[in-house]
């Protein structure tokens, strides 16, 4: 079904696991099986209309995107009857827009799919950006490009197919959109204080992070202070976890540290939260 290419690691909740740049639907299946599930939980009614997420797999490559990752949620110990069923997450890409790409230097734009077959989760697109430098998967901010949400009742092909079409139309505004990060330079200030909201948002008021910690250069090609580059260092900060922490209550300070972002929902949210937050700033 699709090519396989050369291998690429993908980091996903703090493991690095190492997948095709495009993946066939056997390699899919070993890492989220719920993708693949073609009927729906026994608990849900007949009213409920099942539509497998294969279906939108194929309409996405008639399209020519492709899917380069696939993860679900965990299941608890005892409850592995809920497997086939759990809410998934995977990421396309495109490489007739590799031209794009070549703009933001190694930043890839994606189509981001979310679904479960429980009945509490309809298809719902998002623009992504996957950093190969980091393996980073990020998502842009509702407050810039809806997200897009396709129910399974009354599921029609010429829904998945204007989607696409409105998301791929979006794509260049969002290169546009980091470029003009990558064009703003953050004072030792401002990148502080963008560390601090962002640790405000994430965890409230009362949690206190080590912001230098957070802003930790990881590699070379994340030695820059734009926008851009700090956004990167903080998102990545945020989903791995392990940043040293405390709150004080009680006359008393509790140390702990952060822990890595595990939730598909979770790190949806994390990632637009961040996003907005940089919009600001540019």
């Amino acid at each position: 079904m699709f090519g396989s290419l050369k291998y690429l690691p993908y980091i996903c909740n703090n493991k690095k696991i190492i997948t095709m740049e495009y993946l066939n639907l056997e390699q899919i299946g070993a890492q989220c099986p719920s993708a693949l599930t073609q009927t729906q939980s026994r608990h849900l009614s007949h009213i409920y209309k099942h539509i497998p997420t294969t279906r939108v797999i194929d309409i996405l490559e008639e399209k020519n995107w492709k899917p380069t990752a696939a993860m679900q949620t965990r299941t608890r110990e005892g409850y592995e009857k809920n497997v086939p069923f759990k809410k998934h997450i995977l990421r396309f890409r495109n490489t007739e827009l590799d031209n794009l790409s070549s703009e933001i230097g190694d930043t890839h734009p994606e189509i981001v799919l979310t679904n479960s077959h429980n009945g509490r989760s309809s298809f719902k697109f998002h623009v992504g950006l996957f950093r190969l430098v980091c393996s980073n998967g990020l998502v842009v901010a509702d407050k810039t490009f809806d997200e897009y949400t396709i129910r399974h009742k009354g599921f029609k092909k010429s829904s998945i197919l204007e989607t696409v079409g409105q998301i791929t139309t979006h794509i260049p505004q969002v290169i546009g959109k980091v470029q003009g990060m990558m064009g703003v330079e953050l004072t030792p200030q401002q990148r502080q204080d963008f560390a601090q909201q962002a640790v405000i948002e994430r965890w409230g008021k009362d949690r206190h992070v080590n912001l230098d910690e957070l802003l930790t250069i990881n590699r070379a090609a994340d030695k820059g202070n734009d926008l851009w580059t700090v956004f990167n260092r903080i998102q990545e900060g945020m989903i791995r976890g392990g940043l040293n922490t405390y709150v004080k209550k009680d006359g008393k300070i509790k140390y702990n540290k952060t822990r890595a972002v595990k939730s598909i929902d979770e790190n949806l949210k994390v990632n637009k939260m961040l996003w907005s937050l940089s919009e600001t700033m540019v």
